[in-house]
């Protein structure tokens, strides 16, 4: 067995089927896209590319439509943190504390991450349908809140923020059960040491298990930001068009609506080669943060 483990031509043909899926499916469409972003090209095999340059990022900028989608997505990040990583762990650490009921907790509140996006997007479709008959709007008018009532996806003022709650619901349980894994390294005799020296109710949470779960906040904070950085099929079903007045619009929508809708694959690919630059630059300060703290720590 030590033999096999050394044998370096034996990893690489088990590592083999494996690298070519990464490489098929994820690094050769990469660079075939940042290829395609410095040409304009309508995406059919019988024309041929036209180089441009600069010229797709360069428009791309001074498009309002795009700029929107930034800021939107932007928007769409910080709520999504603030709202996915908080929920997730409060429901972990609550759920860790129960004495009972633990199993049906977790499944309860992981369920929605399990499902299709698809399954989960026409859910709350019917949630926000527009008139009476939508569930929202049928318990507000039940409710004596008849005012309260809304066309939540058209309404710009609501339409961003109701798809950032399907998200958060979709999302929240996957960091829950982060929390719970992370909650297993916690020695129970730190929390004891901390009871004794009066580190109680907010005490406890603030100067025992967020530190302690400090490296899991990070790794889920990441993974939210870089997981919304790309969203696009929640969007897509809830409102295909992009919200009214572009108030849903997000990078990943404008790339598809581009690309294959108005034949601009140079420009959706010049889109795509953007959000990749900003994963890879969120991925990258998130990873120098860590080694910083790992050097200081050691």
């Amino acid at each position: 067995m030590e033999k096999i483990r050394r044998n370096k031509k034996v990893i690489c043909i088990f590592l083999l089927p494996s690298l070519l899926i990464y490489l098929c499916f994820e690094v050769i469409p990469v660079f075939m896209s940042i290829y395609f972003s410095f040409n304009e090209w309508p995406g059919i095999q019988s024309v041929p590319l036209k180089f441009v340059g600069l010229q797709n990022f360069i428009q791309l900028f001074q498009n309002e439509i795009f700029l929107k989608s930034l800021r939107n997505i932007g928007i769409y990040v910080v709520i999504s943190v603030l709202l996915q990583v908080p929920l997730g762990f409060g429901l972990g650490l609550l759920i860790h504390h129960f004495k009972r009921g633990k199993r049906f907790f977790k499944a309860a509140f992981f369920i929605p991450m399990i499902l299709s996006v698809t399954a989960v997007s026409l859910l709350w479709n019917f949630i926000y349908f527009p008139t009476e008959k939508g569930i929202l709007n049928n318990i507000l008018l039940k409710a004596g809140l008849e005012g309260w009532m809304q066309q939540w996806l058209v309404n710009p003022k609501t339409s961003l923020i109701c798809l950032i709650i399907v998200s958060t619901w979709t999302s929240v349980g996957y960091y829950m059960i982060i929390c719970l894994a992370g909650l297993t390294s916690v020695p129970d005799s730190v929390v004891e040491a901390g009871a004794l020296d009066g580190a109680t109710g907010l005490r406890k949470l603030w100067y025992i298990y967020i530190p302690m779960l400090w490296d899991p906040i990070k790794m889920s904070t990441i993974m939210v930001i870089t997981g919304v950085l790309k969203i696009f099929d929640t969007v897509y079903i809830l409102t295909p068009t992009g919200g009214t007045n572009n108030s849903t619009i997000v990078p990943a929508l404008l790339m598809y609506n581009e690309a294959y809708r108005y034949g601009h694959y140079g420009t959706g690919s010049a889109i795509a080669t953007v959000i990749f630059v900003l994963s890879a630059a969120v991925s990258l300060i998130s990873l120098k943060l860590m080694n910083r703290r790992e050097s200081v720590e050691y």
